[in-house]
This record gives C-alpha cells, structure tokens and sequence, in this order.
C-alpha cells in the first residue's frame, strides 16, 4: 500500500481549510443580504410612523381650527377688536406662530393686527369653495420666514362667510421628522411629487440649501429623479440604493402621504446599516487564518502521535 505523505495530508487539510473560508464567506454574504432587507423593512416601518405622525398633526390643527371656526360663526357681527383678541387668546393656547381671520374678499385679519391681501392665493380660494387643507412651503409675508399655512372656512347656515387660517413654521415640522433610528443616522424630509421641499431636515447627514431634492449638485445626471419620478407621479412608495458622490451609498424610502401630493423620504447611510457586518468581514481574514492555524496544529499533532498510537491498535500489550 503506498505511503500516506505529509504533503498529502496537508494538502487534505489546505483543502478543508478552504472549503471552511469558503461557508463562512457565503455565510457573511447571505448575512449581508439579509440584513439589507432587514435595513429596507425598518426604513419603511419609520417612514410610515412618520407619515403617521405628520397626516395626524394636520388633522388635529384642521380639526381644532374648525372647532374656533364654529365658534366665530355664531359670534354676532363681531368687531374686528373681538376678533384681534379672540385669535390673539388661541394662538397661545394653540402654539400657532400666527393666525387670521380671512373676509370673503380675501382680506386677512392677523392676531398681530396687521391686514394682508391674500385674495389671490389659492389655498384661500380652494378653502372658499368649502375645502380644508394645509397650503405648499410658502414665505410668511411679514418676516419673511418660509411656513406652512392650514386653512379652514367658517360656515354660517351652509354658507362660507370666511376662512380662518393658523400657520406653522416649517421647522416645527421638522421636529416632528426627527428621527432617531439607526443610533441617529437617519433622517426624514418631506417633499412634493415635483421634488420641491416642503419641510426641511436639519440633521447633520442632510443635504442642505436645496429647493428641489432632484436638483443635487452630486447626481448631475439625474439617476435619483429617474428611478423615484415615476413612482412619486403613480403614488406608489418604496426604496432605492443611490450612489452619493458625496456622502455615498444612500438608501432613500419614500412613502405618499394623504396631503396634497406630499411624499416624505426617509434617507440613512449605508455605512451604518452594514457596519456589522463590515467589521465581521475585516475580521474574516484573521478568523480564516486561526481555522487554518488550528487545523495544521491539530493535523500535525495527529501526525506526531500517529506511530505510536497505530502500534497500540496493531499490538496491543497483553495482561
């Protein structure tokens, strides 16, 4: 019978090794796949809370707006003193940053006394038709601020005889987007079907300074707008993989809201969704070195001793 070599078992042991090095590869592949699912379903199951979170918010101030409404509606030809203090008092209760009273002509009555012309807005003439809503991002005409206008029309025996507006500051949305999944490396903005912002984020891995999120400086060839735009104009949500130049790789969920044409977006880095299993894969060389070190000890044990424990089977001593 031929000789079984040193060589030929280290070859039967380099060949286990690799074949080891090889599951555990497939392992961290199979690891990093579900993972990446596992990311997708968590970055939507936070887009939908903030969705929630947003349409709930809107219709409790829709909601609470039409509760003063009613109230000023059965008020006996008031004053506009009267007014000036009656919204003057449910601002502050109501931690709007202004509210008004619009007449049918579209003059608008502020808590801070001062008249505006909104005449020609159309989140007033939608409301005069008898339609509550919240208007797009606009710029506050007295200071200039960028805000968020909900408007409700006063009913008087079927009859809308005004609208009573509140805004907000964009930023108290933002707030309200905040975010605190992934150890606080995602974020949310909210955005129309066109791409325009609506609400801003603030977060440190934000893009800022942007009007529109498809006009990015570092996606000069429009892929972003081109794998998002059509689903944004069926209203249909879901997730992509976007290559950043300067940020990276991005996963972006984008979920419709029941507001307008509203589209919120929740983005979070790749880097720290994988860093898991990153560091398990820096480590898989060294991991693959220990399997192939304790392999040669053990063969070369098993080598060492072998003689001796093949002449203990073949003669065995006798009592």
């Amino acid at each position: 019978m031929k000789k079984f070599s040193f060589v030929q078992f280290a070859v039967v042991l380099l060949a286990c090794t690799a074949l080891v090095s090889a599951g555990i590869f497939l392992y961290v592949h199979r690891l990093t796949a579900t993972l990446e699912k596992e990311t997708i379903s968590v970055l939507q199951e936070f887009a939908a809370q903030d969705v929630q979170h947003i349409e709930m918010q809107v219709a409790e101030d829709l909601n609470l707006l039409s509760a003063i409404a009613s109230s000023i509606a059965i008020l006996p030809d008031p004053s506009e003193t009267e007014l000036l203090e009656l919204l003057q008092v449910e601002r502050k209760q109501n931690h709007f940053k202004n509210m008004e009273f619009i007449r049918p002509d579209g003059i608008a009555q502020l808590d801070n006394g001062r008249t505006l012309d909104l005449s020609k807005g159309k989140n007033f003439q939608r409301t005069m038709k008898g339609l509550a809503g919240i208007s797009s991002r606009e710029t506050d005409l007295v200071d200039g601020t960028s805000i968020l206008v909900e408007m409700v029309p006063i009913w008087y025996r079927d009859k809308v005889i005004g609208v009573l507006a509140g805004t907000h500051y964009t930023a108290d949305f933002a707030k309200t987007l905040d975010m605190e999944s992934f150890e606080g490396n995602g974020y949310s903005l909210l955005v129309e079907a066109d791409g325009d912002k609506v609400v801003e984020s603030f977060h440190k891995n934000a893009v800022s300074g942007l009007y529109n999120i498809f006009d990015m400086p570092d996606d000069p060839d429009h892929k972003l707008r081109d794998q998002v735009l059509k689903d944004f104009s069926a209203r249909k949500s879901g997730v992509v993989k976007y290559l950043s130049k300067q940020r990276g790789v991005l996963y972006a969920s984008y979920q419709p809201l029941n507001i307008n044409d509203w589209y919120l977006i929740s983005v979070v880095p790749e880097k720290f969704v994988i860093q898991i299993t990153q560091n398990f894969i820096t480590l898989l060389p060294v991991l693959c070195l220990l399997v192939a070190l304790a392999a040669f000890l053990l063969g070369g044990y098993m080598w060492y001793i072998w003689p001796s424990l093949k002449q203990s089977i073949t003669h065995p001593e006798e009592d």
